[in-house]
């Protein structure tokens, strides 16, 4: 028969040694770390993308506006969302980064799933919502590298390919250089791609050629000034997306 538990005893196992809350802890730690690993392993993306947005000195405010909005109308444009519904997992993970000189790399728009309309739609509305964190004057186009691999390397999935996406209008102007990053980058998988912005440096796309992207299908899309930001990131997604060689 079952005994009513007397208001003053003790519950048994708030009589526990310390020792043996340390065991049912690290149960209970092996249990969630299990948990976050299958939820890892079994979110798999077409592609993992960080759009790294320039923000040194030579963009000045209104241009800053330009890249932001122009990226925000790219996400959720029909192309983009039809590319997206060509691939494998029908889904990509994208993260917006600003970036200008040493250390000046943060984070702005967290990874997103994009895999329809709806998505698209709400990361689009948070580039649009961004503010702009720094104007330093350098140029540190390996700093924006290295920040976009490590980034890349904590994320919450699995994806077929990795792609880290520099937008800028200047050389880099830091050590080390941008091919010294862009290699290591190359070597643990990345693809690094390149949109020029014709402003200050009229041949600013054969530098980039040269010493920023690398990786398999890696290329240059250019954008003749800040107005044709937005078409010119279109094609770019597009190309990302679909890992076709456009013409």
């Amino acid at each position: 028969m079952w005994k009513r538990r007397h208001p003053n005893r003790p519950l048994r196992f708030l009589k526990r040694r310390p020792s043996d809350w340390l065991g049912v802890l690290a149960l209970a730690f092996t249990v969630l770390m299990s948990t976050s690993l299958n939820v890892r392993s079994t979110l798999n993306v077409d592609l993992s993308l960080v759009l790294a947005l320039d923000v040194s000195a030579s963009v000045d405010d209104s241009e800053f506006d330009l890249q932001k909005y122009g990226l925000a109308t790219a996400i959720a444009h029909p192309s983009v969302i039809e590319a997206i519904g060509f691939g494998r997992n029908k889904r990509i993970a994208v993260t917006v980064v600003q970036w200008a000189g040493y250390q000046k790399q943060f984070v702005m728009v967290p990874w997103h799933i994009v895999e329809g309309i709806s998505s698209a739609t709400t990361f689009a509305q948070r580039i649009s919502e961004m503010t702009r964190v720094t104007s330093n004057g350098f140029t540190h186009i390996a700093g924006a590298i290295q920040y976009s691999v490590r980034i890349s390397r904590t994320a919450e999935f699995t994806a077929d390919r990795k792609v880290i996406d520099i937008s800028g209008d200047g050389t880099n102007n830091v050590l080390p250089r941008p091919q010294t990053e862009r290699d290591r980058a190359v070597r643990a998988g990345f693809t690094v791609n390149g949109l020029t912005i014709i402003n200050e440096a009229a041949k600013l796309d054969d530098y980039y050629r040269r010493h920023v992207i690398g990786g398999p299908g890696a290329f240059v899309i250019t954008a003749r000034s800040y107005d044709d930001y937005a078409k010119a990131m279109i094609r770019k997604l597009v190309r990302e997306i679909t890992d076709q060689q456009l013409s």
